[in-house]
């Protein structure tokens, strides 16, 4: 596993997925982070002479030869996950912000306030480096330089980019076939909690984020949100939207940042006006679930469905 080759071959991916949740956007899987190698998924089900092995497989562009035995991530949202397959015991490092489950505190930090420390990683010799976001070149290219592969898995925009991130950590630990399953298995309590039928109905909601902007289409709040009720800030993108359409619309419930309080909104010339606002129709939510997504996004949607019983619209 030391020895990790830069794959410069994007092979196709051969099967697609599609799994529609109720009053939520399809769960349709993309394939362009991963490649299975060579195996075709007509021999999956079958046997064949040449079955197909789990291992290599090859994630943006790296071969992953076989299940990696020692990991560092300097992603929180990735750490959890790892945990959530019952992998934690895997990681010989984490980055200052992975602080959950708490046992990960025992894990060494390798990554302080000082930013990315190569030379920190390279002395830890791990298998595989797990990172949300780009690193420099010439870190990247000194950690290649000793064996380590550094996979990137950037932070999920879309339910179909969350459910992703598992199938691809399940790519990684447990090869092809075997991992995308394994993946499924381990997201499912998300999807279910995504498509509670029993679940609440926010109606037409508006939610506002840090720097008092609103969630757009294209964003993973809205995306989640949106399995709840209507968005009606849904058409802008990028966290861009007019925010004086919001007094024509007069959306049914307000969902907040917690870092924000009733009296923020009330100080805004726009919200201010908003008849949610004036009637306390305001549901506060901790924005961390949708900074650090994993399977704790549950409790979010469970806090959610407890503030929006006690406003009893």
């Amino acid at each position: 596993m030391k020895k990790l080759l830069i794959c410069t071959v994007f092979a196709a991916l051969a099967m697609l997925l599609t799994v529609f949740l109720t009053g939520c956007k399809g769960f349709d899987f993309f394939g362009e982070l991963f490649s299975k190698g060579n195996a075709a998924p007509d021999e999956i089900a079958g046997e064949s002479e040449n079955e197909p092995k789990p291992f290599p497989v090859i994630i943006d562009g790296i071969v992953i030869e076989e299940s990696p035995a020692q990991i560092i991530s300097l992603s929180p949202a990735l750490t959890e996950i790892l945990f959530e397959f019952g992998q934690g015991e895997r990681l010989i490092g984490r980055s200052d912000y992975c602080n959950y489950p708490l046992s990960v505190k025992d894990i060494e930090n390798i990554q302080g306030g000082s930013g990315f420390d190569v030379e920190k990683i390279i002395r830890r010799s791990p298998d595989l480096l797990l990172l949300s976001s780009p690193i420099a070149e010439k870190d990247r290219v000194a950690l290649e330089r000793e064996g380590i592969a550094a996979v990137v898995i950037p932070a999920p925009r879309s339910l179909v980019e969350f459910r992703n991130v598992y199938r691809i950590i399940g790519l990684i630990l447990n090869g092809a076939f075997i991992g995308e399953q394994e993946g499924e298995v381990v997201f499912s309590d998300v999807a279910r909690a995504f498509n509670n039928p029993e679940a609440f109905n926010l109606g037409d909601f508006v939610y506002i984020t840090e720097n008092m902007l609103v969630a757009t289409g294209g964003t993973l709040e809205s995306e989640v949100l949106s399995c709840f009720g209507n968005n009606v800030a849904q058409e802008g993108e990028g966290y861009v939207f007019n925010k004086k359409e919001l007094l024509v619309i007069q959306p049914d419930v307000i969902l907040l940042n917690d870092i924000y309080s009733e009296e923020d909104l009330s100080e805004d010339e726009i919200f201010s006006e908003l008849d949610a606002v004036l009637e306390g129709r305001i549901i506060f939510l901790n924005n961390s679930y949708f900074e650090r997504p994993s399977a704790r996004i549950i409790t979010l949607i469970l806090e959610m469905q407890a503030q929006y019983v006690d406003l009893k619209i």
